[in-house]
């Protein structure tokens, strides 16, 4: 399944599911993107189960960026989100999440849960442009520097209320 997404340089960018031949793609994006990288076990063993997905967004062929997700009854989260540093600030990340929430619409997810650290303001602003709002702080949950993580839900009824407004 290949949706059309925003555009860059004119050329379409689409999200499609992550497929085993991505791996290579996205760690190259992962180990770029992250302090404290997933590792590719990490995905390879996550990949299959059911209540995960993992999207990814191409441009021109080649991957942009990716997200993984997992929803078990009426909540999801959203575990790691990542675009290639050539392509951030572009609308890649700002699509993947609309596929998100559009997923989470499909699947009759009620809330979305995600965290981020309090320093990436770029993603604090995305992710509050949503409507995403602070429910928690998680002391030291990133390992490699012990900085603390907030914790975002997005209900999606409020999500679809605001649209409307």
């Amino acid at each position: 399944m290949s949706l059309p997404a925003e555009e860059a340089n004119g050329r379409a960018v689409t999200i499609e599911r992550y497929a085993p031949r991505d791996i290579d793609e996205l760690m190259a994006i992962e180990v770029r993107s992250f302090s404290a990288p997933w590792s590719r076990e990490s995905y390879e063993e996550l990949w299959p189960l059911e209540s995960v997905d993992i999207w990814v967004a191409r441009l021109g062929g080649g991957l942009v960026g990716y997200m993984l997700l997992q929803h078990i009854g009426e909540e999801m989260e959203l575990h790691t989100l990542a675009t290639s540093p050539e392509m951030r600030r572009r609308g890649v990340a700002r699509k993947l999440l609309g596929h998100m929430i559009d997923e989470a619409k499909r699947l009759g997810v009620l809330r979305i849960f995600l965290q981020v650290r309090p320093s990436n303001a770029p993603a604090r602003a995305l992710y509050a442009s949503l409507g995403f709002l602070p429910v928690g702080l998680r002391r030291k949950y990133y390992k490699d520097d012990d900085e603390d993580a907030l914790v975002l839900k997005l209900e999606i009824e409020a999500y679809e209320r605001g649209r409307k407004a």
